[in-house]
Formats: C-alpha cells, sequence, structure tokens
C-alpha cells in the first residue's frame, strides 16, 4: 500500500470523527425543530404587541399619561399638532418610558432662560453643557442677538410643536413666544430643538437648532 493512500485513509478518518462529534454535539436541523419559527435574531414568529395598539393587554401596555391626554397635555402641545404629538409621545415612550411631558416643558423653559443668560455672561462651560457640540459654534454667534434675559414671571410660553424619534435619538421642538423676553427682542417666536440620546446614561437635553416660527 502507498504512503500516499495510507495518508488519505487517515484523513478520511479524521474527518468522519470531526464530524461525527459535531453532529453529536450540535444535533441536526429538521422540519420539526421549533427554532424554524425563530428570525435571524431569535424572535419568534408570533411578536408580543408592545405598542398598546391591540384589544388585548392595550390598557396595561399604553403609557399613563396617554389614557387622559385631553387632561395632561392641556397647556402643553400646540393644539392643531396634538394628533401628530400624541402618536410621536406612543413612540418616545417605547424608547424612553420616563419621559413625563408637563416636566420636559417646564425644563426646557428654565433651559431658555439659562441658555440666554450664558450667551450675554459668554458662559462657554454652561453653552457646551446645554448645546449640541455640533450646534455649538452657530448658536454662540447667534446668541449675542438675543440681549439679556430680561422676561418677567410667567411671560415666557412654552408649549411642544412635534415631537419624533429617530434611530435612538429623541427630538423634541419647542415653540417659545412672548413679548419683551430679552433685551434685544420685543417679539420671540421660536422653535427651539432639543434632542436626548436614549442610549445614553447622561440625563441632559441638548439644544440641537433654532427656527422662525412661521
Amino acid at each position: 500500500m502507498s504512503a500516499q493512500l495510507i495518508e488519505l485513509i487517515i484523513f478520511a478518518a479524521i474527518a468522519f470523527f470531526v464530524i461525527s462529534k459535531l453532529i453529536s454535539v450540535l444535533g441536526v436541523t429538521s422540519e420539526d425543530d421549533p427554532t424554524k419559527s425563530k428570525s435571524f435574531f431569535g424572535e419568534s414568529g408570533g411578536m408580543k404587541d408592545v405598542t398598546g395598539t391591540t384589544k388585548k393587554g392595550a390598557e396595561i401596555l399604553r403609557p399613563n399619561f396617554m389614557k387622559k391626554k385631553k387632561h395632561d397635555l392641556k397647556g402643553l402641545v400646540i393644539k392643531e399638532n396634538e394628533d401628530e404629538i400624541v402618536d410621536g409621545l406612543l413612540d418616545v415612550a417605547q424608547k424612553m418610558p420616563s419621559f413625563n411631558p408637563s416636566n420636559f416643558v417646564k425644563g426646557s423653559i428654565a433651559a431658555f432662560e439659562m441658555l440666554i443668560e450664558a450667551g450675554a455672561s459668554k458662559d462657554e462651560n454652561a453653552l457646551e453643557e446645554l448645546v449640541d457640540k455640533r450646534y455649538l459654534d452657530q448658536f454662540s454667534s447667534a446668541v449675542s442677538n438675543y440681549g439679556k434675559y430680561t422676561a418677567k414671571k410667567n411671560a415666557l410660553d412654552g408649549k411642544i410643536s412635534e415631537i419624533y424619534t429617530f434611530g435612538n435619538n429623541v427630538f423634541v421642538k419647542m415653540l417659545f413666544v412672548g413679548k419683551n423676553i430679552t433685551s434685544k427682542m420685543k417679539e420671540l417666536n421660536e422653535e427651539w430643538t432639543f434632542t436626548k440620546s436614549v442610549l445614553s446614561s447622561d440625563p441632559s437635553w441638548h439644544l440641537t437648532n433654532i427656527d422662525k416660527a412661521s
């Protein structure tokens, strides 16, 4: 028997042994294998409804603040955009269950005041904490047009005009309206967009854009 033939027999034996071990450890796949009903990521074919849109379990899964949306959202959102905002809030609730519209509106109004004051005093550290880095230069150059924050208590009106998610980021547009809010602006009518990543452990929201409201 030649040396080449002996080598072939040895390699064949090794291959048979390896294949046998793989089969014994991993098993074989058949049409009756229950894993066939799962996707590549392991979800079962019957996906659980987490949107609260089905009748069964809808009351349990629907966010609490949406059960009484007319009461909870009163004075917090632009009335003509309410339907779209409600849909946006439902999407946000899936990624950020702790989001509270009332707290956000109060916080954004406070953030507006802090940003104007930081801009007037040229407090770069405060601006860096409140403004998205990609928007920081643009805001720093524009904030001088506002002057100092001079609004009386409750003079600044802030309401949510839009809310949506994109990827793992939440975007909330706030419509700020008021008279004599700053020393250089008699009439304020602007939309400020605040953003937060749901993956970040940092609870802070950051200003990412300012538009003149139409």
